[in-house]
């Protein structure tokens, strides 16, 4: 693992008493165990409660397939109307449907299961995208390997604590922890948009889990 300090600021004061901020980081390599896609569905009808059931019937066969909802995510949908507008004036041309899925698919096999039934789901009128599969870490792997993380930089910390008690002949320590959102890559998503996925396997490789956080070391006069 890698790690690396920046110091912000070292204020001295007069009485021996020193504030430090710094960002400590701590990365590890993760190997991903899941590929990652999307599904979007679109539709457009005069009729609102005709896009509601051809929804619902994507819903219905996504939940088939994966009943405890461990690869699919989302599954909400939203109606809205449609207009055109010709010489200032508004005509009603029907309702939108959008609905979309991001999925976690453990491999290609179950990929192609899913989108097996969600294929039979679908009616003329349903337009269905999906973008190409990409290697990612699932999001249980991500947070397992957060925690540790977090952990070790906790004791990364008081190990800066002792060096720098060291090398001042001051008292240091961890006054306050403040983690960073967003210290680590997010996970790699869907890119370009094509009317139909393909399902050859897409290049695996490493990647890297990071937690950053805000640290202020309070260092005073050691007493006698």
């Amino acid at each position: 693992m890698r790690k690396s300090v920046v110091l912000f600021a070292v204020p001295v004061l007069a009485w021996a008493q020193m504030q430090i901020t710094a960002v400590e980081r701590v990365n590890t390599k993760a190997v991903p165990d899941v590929l990652r896609g999307e599904m979007v569905f679109e539709e457009h009808h005069r009729d609102a409660e005709t896009i509601r059931g051809h929804m619902n019937a994507i819903v219905a066969a996504v939940k088939k397939g994966d009943p405890e909802a461990r690869i699919c995510r989302g599954g909400g949908y939203r109606l809205y109307p449609r207009y055109s507008y010709r010489d200032q004036k508004q005509e009603f041309l029907g309702y939108g449907g959008h609905l979309s899925f991001v999925c976690d698919y453990p491999d290609i096999a179950a990929y192609d299961a899913l989108n097996g039934l969600v294929d039979k789901s679908l009616v003329p009128g349903v337009r269905k995208t999906q973008g190409a599969l990409s290697w990612s870490v699932s999001e249980p792997s991500r947070e397992r390997l957060a925690r540790g993380l977090r952990l070790e930089l906790l004791g990364k910390a008081k190990e800066e604590a002792e060096a720098l008690s060291a090398a001042t002949a001051l008292m240091c320590r961890p006054e306050k922890i403040a983690f960073i959102d967003g210290g680590r890559p997010m996970p790699v998503m869907l890119r370009a948009m094509e009317a139909s996925g393909g399902t050859e396997s897409p290049l695996r490789g490493d990647e890297e889990i990071s937690v950053e956080a805000s640290v202020d070391y309070a260092c005073v006069k050691r007493v006698p």
